[in-house]
């Protein structure tokens, strides 16, 4: 068996996928971006992680149609049996009308958006177009990938006969939280491009105006944006921030996108993670999700780099096996009062826990899982 995995967008998502395709398939062909590629692994090439892989690159200035032409010919030319469109954000009619010629593949998607892959609309010619993609797609694919365990049931609702999964962007890295002595300054990281539709930086920028005084009365806190914000929204949230920038109070944070290494890195120096989500909040094209039901998060996935807890909005559904990691706030005093309990130590009272609950995400456990994805017979088949 043999595998081509296309992916331009989401290369936080393909770690655990490239685990489990070791497993099983003697020859994978991964089709990323150039940026992907380099930010696939943190401290290696990914060839050295995954060698019965191999990935083709493509270039900043190359088009995204030759890319996934690329990609389908490369399939039908090497006699591959499966192909797995890990990212679908772009081009979908064009993509649709290339793998109807793949009658006898293996087709599986993974979804990260449950109402978006679901819903059709008709106000313009893309809207036309990726809706009559979507219902090629659905006849056509039975089996998804879903980044949450409650997008499954939703998916497998919406479209009758389909098989949907949960498996996460990456398994647990079996790293224990640093246990080492608490360092004069407190470390608070929210993670992610900064991006209005997906976080609430509005309560975040009102949050810190006017209770830092409250936060920073043990020792001091530094504030880590881990993410993208060269966008007029981002400049201007930021601009915000460094008017507190004094004292006691210090923020850090990153123009242009994060490299893998410096990402974890950050992640792995964090006291806590704060991620300030909407609930309730939007897609790429407009469509209504929410977080924990019908899309994810990739903070849950963040958390598997080590056992670090996290403080999310009340609202959010915390999946099985996260619910000592993640911790909910109502309100800003909420917030202030679980700071403020993790300044005092909370977060090593917790991490054996964090822990034991976090090796639940190994490889082994979602190898039937990756079965049903693949539709893998392993009664006929020899794995690896």
């Amino acid at each position: 068996m043999k595998l081509v995995i296309y992916e331009t967008t989401h290369h936080e998502t393909l770690p655990s996928i490239l685990d489990l395709s070791e497993v099983y398939f003697k020859y994978v062909a991964v089709f990323l971006k150039e940026t992907t590629y380099q930010n696939l692994c943190s401290d290696a090439a990914p060839e050295h992680q995954w060698p019965h892989t191999i990935f083709f690159r493509q270039a900043e200035n190359y088009p995204n149609r030759n890319f996934i032409r690329d990609a389908v010919e490369h399939f039908k030319n090497n006699n591959f049996s499966h192909f797995h469109i890990s990212t679908l954000d772009n081009n979908l009619f064009y993509f649709a009308w290339l793998i109807n010629g793949l009658k006898k593949a293996h087709i599986s998607l993974s979804v990260q958006a449950v109402n978006e892959y679901c819903v059709y609309k008709y106000k313009g010619i893309r809207d036309i177009t990726e809706s009559f993609a979507k219902l090629f797609f659905h006849k056509r694919i039975a089996h998804y990938r879903v980044f949450f365990p409650l997008m499954s049931g939703l998916l497998q609702k919406k479209i009758s006969g389909s098989t949907a999964v949960f498996i996460p962007s990456r398994f647990f890295s079996g790293v224990k939280a640093n246990s080492k002595e608490p360092g004069n300054v407190f470390k608070i990281v929210i993670p992610g491009s900064v991006d209005p539709n997906r976080r609430d930086y509005d309560f975040v920028s009102g949050f810190l105006k006017t209770h830092t005084h409250l936060i920073t009365k043990k020792k001091p806190v530094e504030l880590i944006i881990l993410g993208k914000c060269n966008t007029e929204f981002g400049i201007k949230f930021i601009n915000g921030l460094l008017a507190l920038n004094a004292g006691n109070f210090k923020i850090k944070y990153f123009e242009n996108y994060v490299s893998q290494s410096e990402y974890q890195k950050n992640l792995e120096e964090a006291d806590i993670i704060w991620s300030p989500i909407h609930i309730d909040t939007v897609g790429i094209r407009g469509t209504s999700e929410v977080y924990g039901l019908s899309t994810a998060t990739g903070l849950t996935a963040d958390l598997l780099f080590n056992c670090k807890p996290a403080i999310v909005p009340y609202g959010f559904n915390i999946p099985e096996h996260y619910e000592d990691a993640l911790l909910t706030y109502k309100s800003p005093d909420e917030l202030v009062h679980l700071i403020l309990k993790f300044m005092n130590g909370y977060g090593e009272d917790i991490n054996s826990k964090i822990y034991q609950s976090f090796s639940f995400f190994v490889k082994e456990n979602f190898l039937v899982h990756f079965e049903r994805l693949m539709k893998i017979n392993t009664t006929n088949h020899i794995i690896r």
